[in-house]
């Protein structure tokens, strides 16, 4: 059974006495995020109430610009209509985050074509609110939770066991663990759905690609720390990182981070070449071409400094004058994709390999566009 799959929640009796809160003693979730982010982010805890309307239960997630909550919307009757379901979860933007864009972005895509095939996999909001609080006050979006049965049980847990957390010394500021298992499966027909539309960029014209920062660490293409022009293909290298996510519950390319613990896309490109060997010398010619590409505005890096270049903004050159890798003391042995597939064997790790690999390529226009990855005989046999 692929790691993804493997849950460990348990459920107690709903008689079960409630035992006392403990802290953990030590950092957790967004405490450990870089560059002091957490006073960015909103001091919610279970039990609060957003907006005059719903209770949080418990903390589902969080990220580099967000938390996401589990909460109940107090005005649900079963016996009459509501907007809302009864059980919602809400997401928090941090303060600097652009909530705003996000729900720009998640308007003109909800509006852009209703009838495609594809419109049902897209999560949009059903309500927006604002959220006042001590340090923070900024757009707020809520999703539906669809299935009722298992948050039934999820629901009774949460409030009858209390929630892991830390406190830090230095303020008293609570930060609550989050909890993203859900129980076992019950039910084989799992459709997911695609959100947090932030960060979303529009396509342009005539394939014409984007010079910008994106994507979280892990999962960057290539093209984009060496400061080449991205488009859809960039997404296609995402998927091709997550089918290790999915299948072996790892991530294919360790943290990217240098000495002092942020990202270095040095460190980053470092890993891939310890996976996929050294970049082609077309990649390379693309990044010397490149690096003194103006974008036409200033943006402020990671160092808080203010650059014209997207080369200057992830710390390039990342290559010297006969091809080599400036930073090649950080490639580590060399490691086999097929090493990294242990719950697959025989033809159809073979499939896999080849459907992934497809994906992971240096050059953009070699990885297989999501048309071509249907016909893919991996999906094939397994009837998709």
């Amino acid at each position: 059974m692929p790691g993804y799959w493997k849950r460990s929640f348990s459920i107690s009796s709903r008689n079960s006495p409630r035992p006392a809160a403990y802290d953990l003693g030590e950092p957790i979730d967004e405490e450990l995020l870089p560059s002091d982010r957490l006073k960015y982010f909103h001091r919610t805890q279970p039990g609060q109430i957003l907006d005059g309307r719903f209770k949080t239960i418990a903390k589902l997630g969080f990220g580099s610009g967000s938390t996401v909550w589990l909460a109940e919307n107090l005005a649900f009757k079963r016996w009459t209509k509501s907007s809302a379901p009864r059980y919602v979860s809400i997401k928090i933007p941090a303060l600097d985050t652009n909530a705003t864009g996000e729900m720009r972005w998640t308007k003109l895509i909800a509006g852009a074509n209703p009838s495609h095939e594809g419109f049902s996999r897209i999560r949009t909001p059903i309500d927006v609110f604002n959220l006042e609080g001590e340090d923070i006050k900024d757009d707020n979006i809520m999703v539906t939770i669809e299935d009722d049965s298992v948050l039934e049980d999820i629901v009774h847990y949460y409030k009858a066991n209390s929630q892991p957390r830390h406190t830090r010394s230095e303020d008293g500021r609570v930060t609550y663990l989050s909890h993203d298992e859900f129980g076992g499966l019950r039910g084989t027909t799992i459709l997911p759905r695609l959100t947090d539309f932030n960060l979303s960029f529009p396509g342009l014209p005539d394939n014409r690609g984007h010079i910008s920062p994106i994507q979280s660490h892990r999962y960057r293409a290539p093209e984009v720390f060496l400061g080449l022009p991205w488009s859809y293909s960039a997404d296609i290298w995402n998927l091709g990182l997550m089918m290790w996510n999915l299948l072996e519950n790892i991530s294919l390319f360790n943290r990217p981070a240098g000495e002092d613990g942020e990202y270095d896309a040095h460190v980053h490109l470092a890993h891939m070449i310890s996976v996929l060997g050294d970049p082609p010398e077309t990649l390379i010619q693309r990044e010397r071409m490149c690096r003194k590409a103006k974008l036409g505005r200033m943006i402020i890096n990671q160092n808080g400094e203010k650059c014209e270049t997207m080369n200057e903004f992830w710390g390039g050159p990342f290559f010297d004058e006969a091809g080599r890798t400036i930073r090649r003391d950080l490639v580590k042995e060399r490691k086999q994709l097929s090493d990294a597939v242990t719950e697959l064997a025989g033809q159809e790790k073979k499939q896999f390999l080849d459907f992934a690999g497809s994906m992971l390529q240096w050059l953009p226009e070699k990885r297989k566009t999501a048309h071509e990855l249907l016909q893919h005989p991996f999906l094939k046999d397994m009837n998709i």
